[in-house]
């Protein structure tokens, strides 16, 4: 069987969310343990297939969009593989004009059940623990802006992903 790729954008944070953000999910992991995986935010996705043009397009996207803060409702988990414990970030009114706004580039499935978060582990935990998790973390009041975004290839398994670019939003 081939081994098919598939292409998300994903928004990045500032190396200084990126530490704090990174601080927490250490946390998190120390208590559940997980695969390891870069800290970001999904946008869009998947793709099949991706050229030349739409990274050119995804360059200029970047000098032509602005970052955004995200509005975020602090920890939650459920019980699914890769939302086993996250940030949760409210689909804002400029989450989704960005959104919109990659989708002008190239269409992805932008429908109703994009549930926008920061994963902090991957796993299969029990309900208990990670209630128990919560309170041991830091509240969570910081500001969390998407200053760049990135394209990613992402291997059929979903096991394995290359950040391939990213660009900075202006």
């Amino acid at each position: 069987m081939l081994n098919r790729k598939t292409y998300y954008l994903w928004g990045l944070f500032s190396p200084q969310e990126s530490g704090y953000l990174y601080f927490i999910k250490d946390k998190v992991q120390s208590e559940l343990a997980s695969p390891s995986f870069d800290i970001h935010i999904t946008l869009a996705g998947p793709y099949f297939n991706i050229d030349e043009t739409f990274m050119s397009k995804l360059k200029s996207f970047g000098e032509s969009n602005s970052s955004i803060i995200l509005d975020v409702n602090g920890y939650s988990f459920k019980q699914e593989m890769f939302k086993a414990f996250y940030i949760s970030v409210k689909n804002s009114l400029p989450l989704k004009e960005l959104r919109n706004n990659i989708a002008k580039l190239k269409k992805f499935d932008l429908d109703n059940r994009y549930s926008p978060h920061i994963s902090l582990c991957y796993g299969n935990h029990q309900i208990q623990e990670k209630r128990e998790l919560i309170s041991k973390l830091p509240k969570f009041n910081k500001l969390i802006r998407i200053s760049k975004i990135a394209l990613v290839e992402i291997s059929k398994d979903i096991n394995q992903w290359n950040i391939l670019a990213s660009f900075d939003l202006n």
